[in-house]
């Protein structure tokens, strides 16, 4: 669709990344350097076949950026407290914030190197940490071509390092973003000194629909997809997020039997009457009797799976015309989060904008994979016929560190 920001998802590997740095050999380019012993850098290798959008800054480590204490910090600590992501494997990179703050600044940071090659993002959303609506939601805005990626704001005020690095991207507007700097999402304090859009509303539902309306003016056309998830269910959230974020598509809301009216009014409307709705999650989360309520609506298709890890790797399979990501073979970009720390995954949805554009799936076990997810990436493990420079790789952002996710699956954090 024209200006609709949504990328090929299979796209021919090689060439350089969008952050700027040129391949090596298989693809794999680490640099360890040591400054008087005190200063470690990584660069973060892009391997895949989504690297062809031309203008999109790509993921790539951070070198340097913003000190000082975040929510989580330590005073006085490096910037590495802050979760910047580091080389964990041969292909993989931990973003190891311990909270959703932390890691969206990370997450940020990635997507859009404040030094080295790249372009600044035109704009930033800034969302309420405490209102995962509002960041799932807000993802959307993430995409290509309004390219605002989400900071999250811990009780609605940003960190004095996120305010950093607000400074350091120093968004000037563009045309793409109706020449705002900052929105504003949810129960925020906004940012002072920026040319800030506001949207906030008094219910999820009501929340999801203005940013859509937002979209909507910012690229003069409607999306390609809805996305109806339960506003209760935040477990389901993160899977979406990371979807909006790569495809442009809204989300809209709904409840377990009932649709909200105001949604189903929206859907009613003649400029969306062509648009198809897809559902996320199983029957017990959205059941047969709400959607009923769209049969004369839209079409609407089921995204499935029994739980929220089912329901991610469904949507990692899932292809139904330019919905789903579609990722059955090698060569491409995932991240990995707790399904059960839903604000990681949203926190992470800048990194699917660009680079490898990671598609999220989801761990209920801190110690070791589900089975599922486990046998799908057997189903796409890399490798190649007989020239070993022409191997397709993946690529998988870990999101949260190590000790966080085991306090918080034991409950003691």
């Amino acid at each position: 669709m024209p200006g609709s920001g949504r990328q090929p998802i299979n796209a021919p590997a090689g060439g350089p990344n969008s952050a700027g740095v040129p391949w090596i050999g298989l693809g794999i380019l680490v640099v360890l350097t040591l400054i008087l012993a005190t200063f470690v850098a990584y660069f973060f290798f892009d391997v895949g076949n989504d690297s062809g959008d031309e203008g999109s800054p790509g993921p790539a480590l951070i070198t340097s950026g913003p000190t000082g204490p975040a929510s989580g910090d330590v005073e006085g600590s490096s910037v590495g407290s802050l979760g910047y992501p580091a080389v964990a494997t041969r292909n993989t990179t931990r973003i190891s914030g311990s909270d959703p703050a932390g890691i969206s600044l990370a997450a940020a940071l990635a997507a859009y190197p404040t030094i080295g090659p790249g372009t600044p993002p035109n704009a930033v959303t800034v969302v309420n940490a405490d209102q995962w609506q509002a960041g799932v939601a807000a993802a959307t805005l993430s995409a290509k071509p309004v390219g605002a990626p989400i900071l999250l704001a811990p009780s609605g005020k940003l960190t004095e390092s996120a305010a950093d690095a607000l400074s350091e991207f120093d968004p000037q507007g563009a045309p793409t973003t109706g020449e705002s700097e900052v929105f504003a999402v949810g129960k925020v304090a906004p940012p002072s000194g920026y040319d800030t859009k506001t949207v906030n509303a008094k219910d999820p539902a009501d929340l999801a629909i203005e940013i859509a309306e937002l979209k909507r003016q910012l690229t003069d056309e409607p999306p390609a997809a809805f996305v109806l998830i339960s506003s209760e269910e935040a477990e389901y959230g993160g899977p979406a997020a990371s979807w909006l974020a790569r495809s442009g598509d809204v989300v809209l809301y709904t409840g377990k039997d009932e649709i909200p009216k105001a949604t189903v009014d929206y859907l009613k409307k003649k400029e969306n009457k062509d648009v198809p709705v897809f559902v996320l999650g199983p029957a017990s989360v959205v059941s047969p009797t709400a959607l009923k309520a769209l049969d004369k609506v839209s079409t609407v298709e089921r995204v499935g799976g029994e739980d929220p890890v089912a329901a991610a790797l469904e949507l990692v399979r899932f292809s139904s015309g330019t919905f789903g990501w579609n990722l059955n073979a090698p060569g491409h970009g995932y991240m990995v989060a707790r399904s059960d720390r839903p604000m990681d995954a949203i926190a992470a949805t800048a990194l699917s904008t660009g680079g490898t554009w990671p598609a999220l799936l989801l761990t209920d076990d801190s110690d070791k994979l589900p089975k599922d997810v486990g046998d799908y990436f057997l189903d796409v493990k890399p490798g190649y016929d007989t020239d070993p420079t022409r191997a397709l790789y993946n690529h998988v952002w870990i999101i949260g560190d190590e000790i966080t996710y085991r306090r918080h699956a034991a409950g003691t954090d």
